[in-house]
């Protein structure tokens, strides 16, 4: 038996041998487990770590996935995807062999999932509820391909929770000049605001902004990185994707209210962020000043959108949006804001009417 018990610390600890994956024999032990039961869940879940069989417990593979993730991916994306498996996976399946669970298995979960409720006390969105079970796919894929099992559940299951809501809701430029007018000019939320509608900003990179990203000079905003609260920490890291790098020019307007913020900070260091108002703060703030307003009211990124649309409205292309916007690519803006592109069907038709005039097709 490879669970032993420590007298003096009147805990338990495993000492156990195994292979590993270059053929040699190693020993592994772990101490300090309250049970003797713990000490041997552990156990049982290192060795079928390093066997990695089709028939593993499904908690094991979430680890396993969630390692994979942690070395591959962003820490908030790594963060996310863990909250999620938590909360709402592992509970469910937990120590269920990998190869047993079965469509049904996921039917009734993703069942379980739509009379459920979050930290509010409401019930799951439709969006929310499809992340999860794209969350669930995504790990017995992770085990096709890496750890033998033959078939993914969840797309013999398919999706009984709903899809993510596809309308955008964003505001006018009317109704966020009612909005910004409720504060005072050296309130720092009345600039933060102004940038993040008139440059589409992400929250996080407006939050990593410093003094050296703004060039009064050329009347630039550079963004390069974007902050993050993970675990009650603030992060920096770089930005969501390399097309969000990118340096948007500014009107005279926000260069001259920039200047004017700026200069109300105490020997600004290059480095220093501009914006240290807490992270949560922003959403309490739209909150409160849209009540304030009589405006309808939006999420924080909603306000990202309706930069958007303000520039589809006076004419810009959707490669120059999607520049702005920093999207990945063009289509990344279009499966967006397609609908709000105008149709220009009648300009076609006149056009081609114009060049075709002196001809006779008919």
């Amino acid at each position: 038996m490879p669970v032993f018990k420590d007298e003096e610390r009147n805990t338990f600890y495993v000492k156990t041998y195994y292979t590993d994956y270059t053929g040699a024999k190693k020993q592994k032990m772990k101490r300090g487990f309250k049970l003797q039961r713990e000490a041997k869940e552990w156990e049982q879940d290192f060795l079928s770590k390093q066997s990695a069989q089709p028939s593993m417990p499904f908690r094991v593979l979430a680890d396993l996935y969630l390692e994979d993730k942690k070395a591959h991916c962003k820490l908030i994306t790594y963060e996310t995807k863990k909250n999620r498996i938590d909360t709402w996976i592992l509970p469910y399946f937990n120590r269920q062999p990998l190869n047993s669970i079965d469509a049904k298995d996921i039917r009734k979960w993703q069942s379980d999932l739509k009379e459920a409720t979050g930290q509010t006390g409401k019930p799951l969105s439709p969006g929310y509820m499809q992340n999860l079970v794209t969350e669930l796919s995504s790990i017995f894929n992770f085990a096709i391909r890496f750890y033998g099992l033959s078939v993914n559940p969840c797309v013999i299951a398919g999706n009984a929770v709903g899809k993510k809501q596809k309308s955008l809701s964003f505001w006018t430029k009317d109704e966020f000049d009612r909005f910004i007018q409720t504060f005072e000019k050296d309130d720092p939320y009345y600039t933060a605001f102004l940038i993040l509608y008139f440059c589409g900003l992400r929250i996080g990179e407006l939050e990593a902004l410093t003094v050296a990203d703004i060039d009064l000079e050329q009347h630039t905003l550079s963004v390069n990185k974007t902050y993050h609260l993970i675990n009650g920490k603030g992060i920096t890291t770089t930005p969501k994707t390399a097309k969000a790098n990118r340096v948007i020019l500014l009107p005279n307007f926000l260069v001259a209210r920039i200047k004017e913020y700026e200069s109300h900070i105490y020997h600004p260091l290059p480095d220093a962020r501009l914006f240290l108002l807490s992270h949560s703060s922003y959403a309490r703030t739209l909150e409160t000043h849209t009540e304030i307003a009589g405006i309808k009211r939006i999420r924080l990124h909603d306000i990202r959108h309706s930069n958007a649309s303000l520039l589809i409205d006076i004419g810009f292309s959707a490669l120059l949006v999607s520049e702005r916007l920093g999207h990945e690519s063009v289509s990344t803006t279009l499966n967006i804001y397609s609908h709000l592109f105008p149709s220009k069907q009648s300009d076609v038709t006149d056009k081609l009417q114009q060049i075709c005039k002196g001809n006779s097709y008919f």
